[in-house]
């Protein structure tokens, strides 16, 4: 049987196997892997009964060397069997015509929570696989949940240590009080004065720099990535996809074979990447509904198809997606137009007047698969309030981008497909704004937590309840300027 590679999406990185790409991150060319192979398309009605873990195992065996699906099960079973999750890993419930899958049920009340639970254990097998003895250093930029969901992720684990860089003034009071709390003996949070672009073009940068590199075989170490520019951030991300759409067959509200549509609140792409290659692996989807705050520079590209990030940069009530480099974007770019020297061109172009045009045939492709929308802040505050007052589903302001847009493509297309929402946060990480939606009221954020579940009855998450008291840990804060230093000398005292 053939060995499954991953190849560079620009085109100068000797092709890796799983383990490798898993271990390396981000390509040596700093382009991001992608796999050598055709998708297969699934048998969706050998899949549409599995529990989660074994259409997890079904789904992730598809990216991994034939002979260890038993030991990728067990690796499914820590990550999602063993008491993090619920027995149902992702709820599907209904908003009005909406149907909503919750990616929040985890040990943070994130969807990150979905890949970063099996990332830790894809490494750790990894390095097994590779007889690797070298200190893996993690390094992740946050704009608010990978960060939370990473140090969660690897904390404690053997052979590892993990540095999180998050803007200071980027990220929710909730997002930040659940980082610089955070236990664990190998795991490290750092704040920095600077935005997510910053903090992710630095870990990129990082992975590329050839003094850093010698420096790290210098002190017997190797640097990996928690971002979503590592390929196992998201191949699990595919499997809630074919699991949310077999919810709705078991329970009679769509056909198997039916095409859906989904909508996803957006900002470094990996989530809906995921997507796509599901449906490239079978999955009936119409549409993709990509969904932007503020930041609306992806709303734009699916409009337009340029990509221009020559604007300005804004702090909104839905953190996670201030954003203006959606990385995953290359590997869609990749993925239409299969010309890694055409992707480079692109990214030469991004690196060298903040923009790029695709051509009309990527275009074309773009045009079939996917729409696009924004909602300002006050748009945000309005979606909740009217979302909840007609449905009594309660949103995070995440998600109320990804229900507004979707509200604003229903009608303007007159659309009636079956449309699945993905919910990515628990409505309690950002409880200011949420509770100012649904009562007109501003309250601190503690405050709202209590006041938004005595309103509304619903449930606090598990991992953020007694938030308040925990004990600071983390209280480190450096210039964005000095991030590369600053990991070399991490790399030093290893």
């Amino acid at each position: 049987m053939k060995e499954k590679m991953y190849l560079s999406t620009r085109g100068n990185q000797q092709p890796l196997n799983f383990y490798e790409a898993i271990l390396q991150g981000i390509a040596s060319d700093g382009g991001l892997l992608v796999p050598d192979f055709k998708m297969p398309q699934k048998d969706l009605n050998a899949l549409k009964d599995l529990n989660y873990v074994d259409l997890a195992t079904e789904i992730i065996s598809v990216f991994t060397p034939d002979d260890v699906k038993e030991d990728i099960r067990g690796l499914c079973q820590k990550a999602y069997g063993s008491g993090l999750f619920p027995k149902n890993v992702v709820p599907v419930k209904k908003a009005g015509d909406v149907y909503v899958a919750e990616l929040f049920q985890g040990p943070t009340a994130a969807f990150k929570d979905m890949a970063l639970s099996l990332l830790p254990h894809f490494m750790t097998f990894s390095l097994k696989q590779k007889g690797e003895d070298r200190e893996v250093m993690i390094l992740a930029a946050t704009s608010g949940d990978t960060g939370k969901a990473a140090l969660e992720g690897f904390k404690d684990v053997e052979g590892t240590c993990i540095k999180v860089f998050y803007p200071i003034d980027g990220v929710s009071p909730i997002q930040k009080q659940q980082m610089i709390t955070q236990t664990g003996k190998n795991v490290d949070v750092i704040g920095i004065r600077g935005n997510f672009d910053d903090a992710q073009t630095a870990v990129k940068k990082a992975f590329n720099s050839q003094e850093l590199k010698a420096l790290c075989d210098e002190h017997h170490v190797f640097l990996s990535s928690a971002n979503s520019i590592n390929i196992g951030r998201l191949i699990p991300q595919i499997v809630y996809y074919f699991y949310s759409y077999f919810t709705l067959v078991k329970e009679g509200e769509v056909e198997l074979g039916e095409a859906v549509n989904f909508t996803i609140p957006s900002g470094n792409f990996g989530n809906c990447l995921a997507g796509y290659i599901a449906k490239e692996m079978g999955l009936p989807i119409q549409k993709f509904i990509i969904a932007s705050n503020k930041n609306n520079i992806l709303t734009d590209f699916f409009k337009t198809g340029e990509y221009d990030a020559n604007r300005e940069f804004y702090k909104t009530n839905a953190p996670a997606m201030d954003i203006l480099v959606s990385s995953n974007l290359e590997r869609l770019v990749y993925f239409l137009c299969q010309d890694a020297s055409k992707v480079k061109k692109y990214m030469d172009q991004l690196n060298e007047t903040g923009k790029y045009i695709v051509d009309e045939d990527v275009m074309t492709k773009v045009k079939e698969n996917f729409k696009a929308g924004w909602l300002n802040e006050n748009q945000v505050l309005e979606t909740i309030g009217e979302c909840y007052k007609e449905t009594g589903y309660l949103l995070d302001t995440h998600t109320a981008v990804g229900y507004g847009v979707y509200k604003q493509y229903q009608k303007e297309s007159q659309d009636q497909t079956k449309t699945i929402l993905l919910s990515t946060a628990s409505p309690y990480k950002f409880p200011e704004s949420v509770y100012q939606a649904i009562t007109d009221q501003t309250l601190d954020e503690y405050s709202a937590i209590d006041a938004l579940n005595e309103t509304t009855q619903v449930d606090i998450p598990y991992p953020l309840q007694g938030i308040k008291d925990r004990k600071v840990l983390h209280t480190k804060v450096i210039d964005k300027d000095s991030i590369i230093d600053f990991i070399g000398e991490q790399v030093k005292g290893l």
